[in-house]
C-alpha cells in the first residue's frame, strides 16, 4: 500500500532508553530493512488476486475482503501492542513479528482457498501493526545523532517497501514458476536473515519492565480536547487519500492487467507500484513543507489523475492509466503527508500517542471500507464501471479535503 501510515510518526523512546541513545549504523539500517520486507510482503500478494479469484471461483467483493481484513489486522494490533516495545524491549517484539510474519507467509503460500487466504492476511496485519511502532522507535533509538533521519528512512523504507514488493512479485508471477507460490518463500528467507540479525542487535531499552498484564491493556484511539471539529474536518486528508490507496492495492492491479494482452500480472503489480513510489518520492520532496501546502498541490494531483484513470479505463488504454497513476502518486503522497502533519499537530504532547492511533484509524478503516465497497460496486456493475463512478467519489473526498485543511496550519 502508499507508504503505510504507521511509517511517518514513531512512539518517543521508551522510559528505558531515556539518557542512553545508542549508535549502531548496522542496527538502524537493519530496522530499515526490516519494514522495507515487511511492506513488501503487504503487496505482494496483489498481482496474485487475479489468479486466485479465477481458481477458487470468488466474487470482487470477496476479493476486497481478503484485502480488508488484513486492515483490521494491523489495526487491531496498534491498539493492542502499540507500546509493547517500550516495555519488553525492541528485540523481542521484533523477533516476535517477524516470526508471525513468516508464520503468515507460509499459510498464504500453501493456502487451499479463499477462507485460509483470509487467516493468512488477518496474520499478516497483525504481525505487520506490531512491528510497525517497534521499528518506528528503533530507527530513532539508532539514527546518527542529530541528524532526523529516523523519520525519513521510515516513510521511505515503507513505500519503497510496498512498491519492490508488488513488482517484483508481479514479475515472479509472470515469469517464474509457482506464481502463487514462489514470491512468499523468497520473503520468508529474507525474514530468516533478519531474524538472524536482530539476535544480535544491541538492546537499546533498558530499565524495569512493566507487567505484562498492564502492557497488554489497549490504547484508546483519542481526539484532542476541544479539537473534534477541527480534527473531523482535517481527517477528510486521510479519507481522501486511503480510499485511493484501498482502491489501487486491492482492484488496481485487475484493472491493469485487463488492459493489456494476456492479463499481464507483471503490469498488474506494477500499477502499486507506480503509485507507492511516486507518493514517496513526493513525501521526501516536500518533507520541509507546511501541511496545507502540501494539501492544496495535492488535490488538483488527485483530480487530474483520477479523471486519467477514468477516461483509460473507458478507452481501454493502458499507458493513460499509468500517466494518471504518476499523477495520483504524487497528489496521494502529499494528501497524506500534509493531512498527517496537520492532524498531529493538533495534540499536546501528552496526547500525541491516542491522537496518532486515532489517526491510523481514520486511515485503515478508510482503505479497508473503500476497498469493500469498490468489490461490491464491481460485482453489481462490472470492474470497469465501479473503476470509474470509485474514481469520481475520490475525487469529491479530495475537493472535500481542500475545503476541510483550507485554513489550517501545520
Amino acid at each position: 500500500m502508499p507508504p503505510e501510515p504507521s511509517a511517518t510518526t514513531a512512539p518517543p523512546v521508551a522510559e528505558g532508553a531515556r539518557g542512553r541513545r545508542p549508535r549502531s549504523g548496522g542496527s538502524f539500517a537493519l530496522a530499515g530493512a526490516i519494514l522495507a520486507v515487511f511492506l513488501m510482503a503487504s503487496t505482494a500478494p496483489s498481482p496474485m488476486y487475479a489468479i486466485y479469484q479465477r481458481e477458487w471461483h470468488f466474487s470482487s467483493t470477496v476479493l476486497t475482503v481478503v484485502f480488508a481484513v488484513y486492515m483490521l489486522g494491523i489495526l487491531a494490533a496498534l491498539v493492542l501492542f502499540g507500546s509493547l516495545s517500550d516495555h519488553l524491549g525492541r528485540r523481542p517484539v521484533l523477533l516476535g513479528s517477524i516470526a508471525l510474519e513468516a508464520i503468515s507467509l507460509l499459510v498464504l503460500a500453501l493456502a487451499p482457498g479463499v477462507r485460509w487466504l483470509c487467516v493468512g492476511r488477518v496474520l499478516q496485519g497483525l504481525a505487520t501493526g506490531a512491528v510497525t511502532s517497534a521499528v518506528s522507535a528503533t530507527l530513532l533509538d539508532f539514527q546518527p545523532g542529530g541528524s532526523g533521519r529516523g523519520p525519513l528512512v521510515n516513510g521511505v523504507a515503507a513505500a519503497g517497501g510496498m512498491a519492490v514488493g508488488s513488482v517484483l512479485a508481479g514479475a515472479l508471477v509472470q515469469f517464474a514458476p509457482a506464481p502463487t507460490e514462489l514470491s512468499y518463500l523468497v520473503l520468508i528467507a529474507a525474514l530468516v536473515l533478519l531474524f538472524l540479525g536482530v539476535l544480535v542487535m544491541p538492546e537499546p531499552v533498558t530499565g524495569r519492565r512493566a507487567e505484562l498484564r498492564r502492557i497488554l491493556r489497549p490504547q484508546r484511539p483519542t481526539v484532542p480536547e476541544g479539537r473534534g471539529r477541527t480534527f473531523a474536518l482535517l481527517a477528510t486528508t486521510m479519507l481522501s487519500a486511503w480510499t485511493i490507496g484501498g482502491m489501487f492495492m486491492s482492484l488496481g492491479p485487475s484493472v491493469a492487467s485487463g488492459l493489456v494482452e494476456h492479463n499481464s500480472h507483471f503490469v498488474g503489480g506494477l500499477t502499486v507500484t507506480v503509485l507507492a513510489g511516486v507518493g514517496s518520492i513526493a513525501q521526501v520532496l516536500a518533507s520541509g513543507w507546511h501541511g496545507t501546502r502540501a494539501v492544496r498541490l495535492a488535490v488538483p494531483l488527485l483530480l487530474i489523475g483520477l479523471a486519467a484513470v477514468a477516461v483509460a479505463v473507458v478507452v481501454g488504454s493502458a499507458a493513460l492509466l499509468f500517466a494518471g497513476s504518476v499523477v495520483l502518486g504524487a497528489g496521494w503522497g502529499l494528501m497524506f503527508a500534509g493531512g498527517f502533519r496537520m492532524l498531529s499537530a493538533l495534540a499536546t504532547p501528552e496526547q500525541r500517542a491516542g491522537t496518532s492511533a486515532m489517526i491510523y484509524v481514520v486511515a485503515y478503516l478508510s482503505a479497508g471500507g473503500s476497498s469493500i465497497l469498490l468489490g461490491h460496486l464491481t460485482t453489481l456493475f462490472g470492474l470497469d464501471n465501479a473503476t470509474i463512478v470509485f474514481a469520481a467519489a475520490a475525487g469529491a473526498f479530495a475537493v472535500l479535503a481542500g475545503i476541510g485543511s483550507g485554513r489550517q496550519r501545520g
